[in-house]
Parts: C-alpha cells; structure tokens; sequence
C-alpha cells in the first residue's frame, strides 16, 4: 500500500515537473521572439531615420 503511495506520488511530481518545465520553455520562446521582434524594429527605425 506504502509503496502504491509512493509510486503515485513520484507521478504526480514528474507531472508537475513536465509541466513547469514546458511552461518555462515556453516563455523563454515567447520572450525571445519578442526580443528577437523589438530588435529587428528598432534596427528598422534607425535605419529609416537616417535615410
């Protein structure tokens, strides 16, 4: 019975673990294409400055 515990419990950690880890995969994706996004304008934005 102990050991159906444990065997749940190390699930359910391995869950949360998944999930928090794609969760910041996922941020980390969107923060670089925004940086990637605001890097490419403001390069634009010079550029049209000084033309």
């Amino acid at each position: 019975m102990i050991l159906l515990f444990v065997v749940l419990a190390v699930a359910c950690f391995g869950l949360l673990l998944m999930f928090a880890l794609c969760r910041a995969a996922t941020r980390r994706d969107m923060l670089e294409a925004r940086w990637r996004e605001e890097s490419a304008g403001s390069v634009g934005e010079e550029g049209h400055e000084s033309a």
